[in-house]
């Protein structure tokens, strides 16, 4: 798939996943340093990975999503970038995005590899989300063709809700 970056093409490191997949295992890093399993997460689970909190639309998808699980507390959603997990705490104190469960590939580097979603370029992870079922299957996964568009909102919970 092609990828691009503020319209310039990009690579993704690591194999792209689809729709049928086993999720992957991965290790990453909670927003208070504790290391974390992807076989500690919840499933079903909604993943959405962006490139940093502190940019603008990756900003906007959070709130997007936080706004609208405040009706769905039974969802249970990770937002995974290779920000710091400093910065993506302080996104959450200072946004109120308590629905959200915020984890950080930095320290692992794990995460990006393993769902394809690493760009090699700017050491970032591409935007991209996920829906996993209970049985750890992906249901829905989009990788966007430009890493600063937002996601499918509606098509994102249209699924989760399938599997919740």
């Amino acid at each position: 798939m092609k990828v691009t970056f503020g319209g310039n093409e990009v690579h993704l490191f690591g194999k792209q996943l689809a729709e049928g997949d086993v999720f992957p295992e991965f290790d990453v890093t909670d927003t208070h340093l504790k290391d974390v399993a992807s076989t500690e997460l919840s499933i079903p689970k909604v993943i959405l990975v962006f490139p940093s909190v502190d940019t603008s639309v990756c900003s906007l998808e959070l709130l997007t999503f936080n706004d609208q699980l405040e009706a769905l507390p039974d969802f249970k959603v990770y937002g995974i970038s290779m920000d710091l997990p400093f910065a993506q705490g302080r996104w959450v104190k200072e946004n109120a995005g308590d629905y959200i469960t915020m984890l950080s590939d930095h320290k692992f580097r794990t995460f990006g590899e393993v769902t394809g979603t690493y760009v090699e370029e700017l050491g970032i992870l591409t935007r991209a989300a996920f829906v996993v079922d209970k049985d750890g299957r992906i249901t829905y996964a989009e990788y966007l063709p430009e890493i600063g568009q937002e996601p499918n909102y509606d098509r994102i919970l249209e699924e989760a809700k399938k599997v919740f």
